[in-house]
């Protein structure tokens, strides 16, 4: 005795999905309108070489995104626009990043093609700091840095702590053991 799979039982909603919107109320949840990778490379042919595209595409390479992050987010917003699915996203991610380098280098800006490849030259900060402690040492005179008296904020509000001894007496601190001995 063979048992049969009733084909209506797979076409149900999702359990849950009543309770956050309506069916097909977001972008990913239709049909997308590009269906080939041919027809999403010329999608984003037009759409990166638009004037005011092109402007902000150079803009956030000169600030320090890099190509490869850049497409990624291209095309993944295309995928939750609705505009492809999530496959050719991912096929289609190459050819922006080309895209967006050859703008750069069309209009002669500098870019980072992947942070993975990417090695700046950083000082750390903790080598940068013993550098001007020790300069400062050297030439105290010359140093432009004021000393800076500790500051406290007092604790006030609902969960602060009430004041001690110690910090109501201020600058009248009681004398150390060693002061006494």
């Amino acid at each position: 005795m063979e048992t049969q799979l009733n084909p209506n039982l797979l076409t149900g909603p999702i359990p849950g999905m009543s309770l956050t919107s309506e069916q097909g109320s977001y972008p990913w949840e239709n049909p997308s309108q590009l269906n080939t990778l041919d027809e999403a490379v010329e999608y984003y042919s037009e759409k990166i070489l638009q004037p005011e595209v092109e402007d902000k595409v150079l803009i956030a390479l000169d600030d320090g995104i890099s190509a490869e992050k850049l497409a990624e987010m291209l095309a993944i917003s295309g995928t939750m626009n609705g505009i492809h699915s999530l496959d050719i996203a991912y096929i289609i991610m190459p050819y922006i990043k080309e895209l967006a380098m050859y703008l750069a280098d069309l209009y002669q800006t500098d870019y980072i093609e992947s942070y993975s490849t990417h090695n700046k030259k950083r000082i750390p900060y903790g080598v940068a700091r013993n550098v001007i402690v020790e300069v400062l040492k050297e030439n105290p005179e010359e140093s432009a840095v004021m000393p800076q008296e500790e500051m406290t904020m007092p604790s006030t509000g609902l969960m602060s702590r009430p004041p001690t001894e110690l910090e109501k007496l201020g600058d009248e601190l009681p004398p150390s053991e060693e002061e006494i001995v």
